[in-house]
């Protein structure tokens, strides 16, 4: 009974920095389309037209429209000439750039954190322990944004916009992608159990790495951890034998 206090806690707290005092109407908006395209509710290549979305949400013409443009802006959303916005598409080629992107980004802002930051490693501790609580009864949403958010927070402590919003693009369109995985590996509990565990691992390791200032190991944790990432998407495309990426399988 505590850890499922626990974790409803968790998802209040989240679910708190979503809610109208902390934001405005477009970034409630922006937030409920997001995580409706990351869950697959609103399918790759899905039109979104207007009135649609207007009966779907709880927001006016003006939020929608404005969360629509930052959407576009993060790549989950695309514009087709005069015909309007629709879901951005998934291919087998695109992912694996992305992936590709992933794991030279993870590479590279290990290279560059700053370890000796005072809150990095408390801040992480706190994303690990969201973590590893979410995972108890698995939130594949709420994983995959408290993920993102470990990971970022070491982007951060390079103190390199550049990398910082690279890694923020980079982790917003994975989200979608490992809500994909983790979705396929949830149809075994075992399997879903085994990934999680060694990712909470990894985790561990990152923060330990950060902990006794071991840039040389960090640098390897973090790539191998990407590393996983992809060879985890790749087994299901294997296992599918499919030659393009249809989300809409396992939605």
């Amino acid at each position: 009974m505590e850890e499922k206090n626990n974790i409803i806690d968790i998802e209040k707290t989240i679910s708190n920095t979503n809610s109208d005092k902390g934001l405005s109407l477009t970034k409630q908006a922006t937030s409920d389309l997001r995580n409706r395209i990351l869950d697959l509710s609103l399918s790759p290549g899905e039109h979104l037209d207007e009135k649609m979305l207007l009966k779907k949400f709880p927001f006016g013409r003006t939020p929608i429209r404005e969360a629509l443009n930052r959407l576009i802006a993060e790549g989950l959303v695309k514009t087709k000439n005069t015909r309007g916005a629709y879901v951005a598409s998934m291919n087998i080629s695109d992912t694996l750039q992305l992936l590709d992107a992933y794991v030279i980004s993870e590479r590279v802002i290990s290279t560059f954190a700053d370890l000796s930051q005072k809150s990095l490693l408390k801040d992480l501790k706190i994303f690990q322990n969201q973590y590893e609580k979410v995972c108890l009864k698995p939130n594949l949403l709420l994983i995959t944004e408290i993920n993102s958010k470990f990971h970022n927070r070491i982007a951060e402590s390079t103190n390199n916009q550049f990398l910082i919003s690279h890694s923020a693009h980079l982790h917003n369109l994975s989200r979608r992608l490992s809500y994909f995985v983790y979705k396929f590996e949830s149809q075994s509990k075992e399997k879903l159990t085994k990934h999680l565990k060694k990712i909470n691992k990894d985790h561990q390791g990152i923060i330990y790495q950060v902990e006794t200032g071991n840039q040389k190991k960090l640098i390897t944790s973090c790539t191998e951890h990407a590393e996983m990432f992809r060879k985890r998407l790749q087994k299901v495309i294997k296992r599918k034998g499919i030659n393009k990426l249809d989300l809409t399988e396992i939605k």
